[in-house]
């Protein structure tokens, strides 16, 4: 079997965090590969379980992300589709709770992320200033995501 860790990422750091959850599985002899959402569809032929990652900016889950799963909608229905979600909050607000629960899936998490100021636009940086949030900092859990993969096991992914 085969899974495909999908991944939104503007900065990076949500990519970063697909390519943990897909050495943690890789460890445990799961054939996992990481895409990003651009190029992902047409290998979804090829996989059977589908995990997608995609960062939160300003209360909103990135576009390419949700795009992804609303244009393979079809595609995913009959595969184990998994769901993490990346940003700067302690945690995910319901609404964005709600959205992904748009999409069938078996499972949801929640990771922090990591900001570097050099990968920022100024527009992103000015906005960093004003909320009073660092711009260097990484709140990445690598065991707690490196567990979530692991829990992946249980529903069968392999």
């Amino acid at each position: 079997m085969t899974t495909m860790v999908v991944v939104a990422s503007k900065h990076g750091s949500t990519a970063e965090i697909g390519e943990r959850i897909a050495s943690t599985l890789h460890a445990r002899g799961v054939k996992a590969y990481v895409k990003d959402v651009g190029e992902a569809g047409r290998w979804l032929y090829e996989t059977d379980n589908v995990i997608v990652g995609m960062p939160v900016y300003r209360q909103k889950l990135l576009g390419e992300g949700t795009l992804f799963l609303e244009a393979n909608r079809t595609e995913l229905a009959g595969k184990p589709l998994f769901l993490f979600a990346v940003g700067g909050a302690e945690k995910l607000e319901k609404k964005l709770l709600d959205e992904l629960a748009r999409f069938p899936h078996r499972e949801v998490a929640y990771f922090r992320g990591a900001v570097d100021q050099e990968k920022l636009s100024f527009f992103e940086k000015l906005q960093l200033t004003v909320a009073q949030a660092p711009k260097d900092a990484d709140f990445r859990d690598w065991p707690a995501i490196e567990d979530w993969a692991h829990s992946l096991l249980s529903y069968g992914v392999s």
